[in-house]
């Protein structure tokens, strides 16, 4: 006759194996929204250097639109890549302030997500006394 221990253990069997399987999926999701993010965060960085960029390059004195427009790709292309997808640069120069806007998307990692990249940046026109 069995010990009663030992018939409670035998119940258990394979219980390791579904915990396992549980497991390596919530790890594999985690590594999946920390790359993610990663993406997200180098696509951010290469929006805010290339608004950076076109906004001195907008600012100087005789700067204009077409050619921070035109510096704003360059970087696209040559810098940022594949990380920023769909980008579409907006600049907007008054006679005091420069404004640059960069758009796009994140590349997806996790299928049906593409987080939004929004950057803005101001800076006052060069102006010679």
């Amino acid at each position: 006759m069995p010990h009663p221990r030992q018939r409670r253990l035998d119940g258990d069997r394979g219980a390791v194996t579904v915990e396992v399987a549980g497991y390596t999926l919530l790890m594999l999701l985690a590594l999946m929204i920390g790359v993610q993010a990663v993406t997200w965060c180098w696509a951010a960085l290469g929006a805010r250097y290339t608004a950076n960029h076109a906004a001195q390059q907008t600012r100087v004195h005789g700067g204009t639109v077409a050619g921070g427009t035109a510096d704003a790709h360059t970087i696209l292309t040559s810098a940022v890549g594949n990380a920023l997808n769909g980008a579409h640069v907006d600049i907007d120069r008054t006679a005091t302030e420069v404004t640059v806007t960069v758009r796009g998307r994140a590349t997806s990692i996790i299928p049906g997500i593409r987080p939004p990249v929004t950057v803005t940046v101001h800076a006052p026109v060069e102006r010679l006394s």
